[in-house]
């Protein structure tokens, strides 16, 4: 009886040996993909549509299973785990990349981009193209694409921002250095906070406000607690689709094609939403109680580009690009 159940061991380990064998025969691989969106957000519901066209582009021989949310890790952790190949795809906001290349960090310190137009024709012309091949080759990420819309952001909080001197000592809570370094320029006083956090940290006033693209205040129930939607338009943003480039070789050449027609198809998606919702975040936000304030965004602009030099220096070499950023029309 014992030499039976041996023998019969043996055979479903042999069985499952031999299944795992023929599935990579096959080509058959499953990628784990991060992003640090809701799945409700554009972003998330993007990132889903990626994994289905993916999945039927190769008819199957690559499985995307996605984890939204920070699942995996925060920004940071997901973009080295990235870089290391633990991870396999990831999306989120430009800047959140700059932890690995940081000429990215000046593609979020606020007021950088005038509008949407226009830091997608930085992204899609000689500047993204250039930081696209320095992120290959120092790296080892491949930018499958850097145009994935994400809603302006504003700061929302307890009190209400209309000029410049509104912002002195202002405890605004922003996740990446950018914003910090841009708004800590301005005179307020930015802290680190997670985002699972702000709601809690807003209301006992561990933070007057956050900065945020629109759906956030909704999507993490900012608008609850904060009474004013204060509109800086401080930054204009995109998202990128990147994989590590050691798996992106290792694979054929007709999966390549599949991906990044399914980055390029799952991005346009991505940007149909933002362009439809991004009214309607705004009248949610409004019926939900938020006071609109509208800001003197000209002299925040202003004041900001006079610290350029100053905030340059925490990622040497980026001064230069955001001149030629501004160059761009």
């Amino acid at each position: 009886m014992k030499r039976q159940g041996y023998w019969l061991m043996a055979l479903v380990l042999a069985m499952i040996f031999s299944l795992i064998f023929a599935v990579q025969a096959e080509g058959k691989r499953i990628l784990k993909y991060g992003h640090n969106a809701k799945q409700e957000q554009p972003t998330g519901r993007a990132a889903l549509l990626f994994a289905k066209l993916v999945a039927k582009k190769t008819d199957g021989d690559l499985e995307i299973q996605v984890f939204p949310a920070n699942q995996l890790g925060k920004n940071r952790q997901m973009a080295e785990s990235l870089k290391m190949g633990a991870q396999d795809l990831l999306t989120m906001g430009l800047g959140g990349i700059g932890y690995i290349n940081t000429n990215y960090m000046m593609m979020q310190v606020p007021y950088v981009f005038r509008s949407q137009e226009h830091i997608r024709k930085v992204v899609a012309g000689d500047i993204g193209r250039e930081l696209k091949e320095d992120m290959a080759k120092r790296t080892g990420i491949l930018m499958l694409a850097q145009d994935w819309d994400r809603m302006v952001r504003h700061i929302g909080g307890t009190k209400p921002i209309r000029a410049l001197n509104d912002l002195k000592g202002y405890k605004v809570r922003a996740g990446a250095l950018p914003p910090i370094a841009g708004f800590k320029a301005l005179g307020a006083s930015p802290v680190k906070i997670p985002l699972n956090e702000m709601y809690v940290a807003i209301q006992q006033g561990v933070a007057d406000g956050a900065e945020l693209p629109i759906d956030y205040f909704f999507n993490y129930s900012i608008y609850e607690v904060a009474k004013y939607l204060n509109l800086t338009y401080h930054t204009y943003g995109t998202q990128f689709i990147a994989i590590n480039l050691r798996l992106w070789k290792s694979l054929k050449p007709v999966h390549q094609k599949a991906l990044q027609e399914a980055a390029n198809e799952a991005g346009a998606y991505n940007n149909k939403l933002v362009a439809e919702l991004e009214e309607d975040y705004l009248n949610k936000l409004k019926n939900g109680g938020m006071e609109f304030v509208k800001t003197d965004t000209a002299a925040f602009q202003k004041a900001l580009f006079k610290k350029i030099p100053e905030i340059a220096k925490n990622w040497p070499g980026t001064e230069e690009l955001f001149y030629r950023i501004q160059k761009v029309k």
